[in-house]
């Protein structure tokens, strides 16, 4: 099964070629709010790098949230654009089934964590079995605090993948001590190989979706919308 995999719901813009054996190539960049002017060229390159022909994809794999409201469109809006002109179906990932597969070969809690602003955080709870990461809880948005009180009662080491850790790390480190457990910078960041390996899983489950039944995952209202009600409540 060879997928084109996209992921533009952080500040880290990323793509990648493969399938079930094997990445062929992978372009990551984090500089944060140049979505719309790296992805395509970011896109061109891998194709011409791999001397991989677009006919020889069965679909396109991309995040849909949770994460950055503009990302999330970006990257939703060229998937969906290039499965129209391609003829290729789609199947969504969530960004943090993504994020958690880099702990699913371990035996242990994964609770990815995606910066949500406001001083929440997105978060979900997995555990590594056997190559995959199964979902105990949800997803959700929710206070950094609460969430370390809540996995203050498990008793077991837990694996951190995402991109707020600067700010949640001393805390996390401090309340958990030993249970608190962190891979390199490299393995932190959500990468398209994640969601290109987590695209074949839910493909082979769940199956190919058609590009117009593709819809954004959010956990909570974008910003604008949010007012606009808030602003209609009030008059």
């Amino acid at each position: 099964m060879f997928l084109l995999a996209i992921d533009t719901t952080t500040p880290v813009c990323s793509v990648a070629l493969g399938d079930e054996d094997k990445l062929w190539g992978e372009y990551t960049l984090n500089l944060k709010n140049t979505h719309s002017q790296k992805l395509m060229p970011l896109l061109v390159s891998l194709f011409q790098e791999t001397r991989i022909d677009k006919d020889m994809l069965q679909g396109i794999a991309v995040t849909t949230g949770p994460g950055s409201f503009t990302g999330i469109r970006i990257g939703m809006a060229t998937a969906m654009g290039l499965a129209q002109g391609w003829g290729k179906p789609l199947v969504s990932v969530m960004t943090l089934d993504a994020l958690a597969e880099v702990g699913a070969y371990y035996p242990i809690l994964i609770c990815p964590l995606l910066d949500a602003r406001k001083g929440q955080v997105y978060t979900a709870l997995y555990r590594g079995e056997k190559g995959r990461a199964r979902m105990l809880e949800p997803a959700s948005a929710c206070f950094a605090d609460d969430l370390l009180v809540h996995l203050e009662s498990y008793k077991e080491k837990i694996l951190f993948p995402g991109d707020p850790l600067e700010r949640t790390r001393e805390k996390f480190k401090a309340s958990l001590g030993e249970k608190y457990l962190e891979f390199p910078l490299l393995l932190l960041s959500n990468r398209a190989s994640l969601v290109l390996k987590k695209g074949i899983q839910n493909w082979k489950e769940l199956g190919p979706e058609s590009p117009y039944a593709l819809r954004p995952y959010y956990l909570r209202l974008p910003e604008a919308e949010r007012r606009f009600k808030e602003q209609k409540k009030g008059e």
